[in-house]
This record gives structure tokens, sequence and C-alpha cells, in this order.
């Protein structure tokens, strides 16, 4: 790096070393710019929303193309006979869901700002393509 010209009228540091700044990265200056931890909740949940608004949008087809072709594919070879379902297995699964529900809700009700931006920007994401 080439060494900046000096001043002439404060030739007394020329043999200091010249240090560059520290750069920061627009991220940084946008998160030490909002102070609250409420703020950056809101920000950090809309812009995780938009991101998986989009994702949703561009893998969502194959996605819901895949799970409902296996779906279909084990059910016809459940009726078949080349597979045999354990029903009362997949019933006491399907019954623990509600934990799985609860814990969501009290994640959501603990971190409303980000629930909220989370929300929003998902929308915002499926919206914006």
């Amino acid at each position: 790096m080439a060494r900046p010209i000096p001043n002439l009228h404060d030739i007394s540091r020329l043999n200091e070393e010249i240090k560059p700044k520290d750069s920061k990265t627009v991220l940084d200056l946008v998160i030490d710019n909002v102070r609250s931890k409420s703020s950056k909740d809101l920000v950090f949940g809309t812009l995780t929303g938009w991101m998986t608004g989009i994702m949703v949008v561009k893998v969502g087809k194959v996605a819901a193309f895949g799970l409902g072709g296996s779906v279909l594919l084990l059910h016809i070879a459940c009726e078949y006979g080349y597979i045999c379902v354990n029903w009362e297995r997949v019933r006491e699964s399907a019954g623990s869901s509600h934990v799985w529900l609860e814990k969501l809700i009290k994640f959501v009700k603990k971190n409303s700002c980000f629930s909220v931006g989370m929300l929003g920007g998902f929308f915002f994401g499926v919206a914006s393509t």
C-alpha cells in the first residue's frame, strides 16, 4: 500500500507508520445503527423471513412433487403388500406433535418481534418472486 503524500507543514510525523482504518461491512453498519434488541430482532426476522420465502417459492414445487409422489408410492406399495405400515406407531408419533406445537407457541410468545418480522418477511419473499 502506498504511503500518502505528507503534509509539508507537518513533517514531524513522517516516520510514523500509517495504519488503515478498520473497514466495516454494510451489514455491520446497519446492525450498529439499530440500537435496541427488539429492533435488531425485527430486522433480523424480516431478513431471514424474506430469504426463507424466496427459497420456499424456488424449492417448493420440487419439494411438493417429491413429497406427494413418495406418499403415493408408499400407499401403492402398502396396498400391493410390498411393505407393511405399523399404523399404531404412526398414530403414536403423530400424537406427540402437540408437544412441538406448544414449544413453537412458547418461542413465538417469547420472541414476538422476531416472529412478526419473520412472518412479514416470509410473505414479502413469497410475493416478490
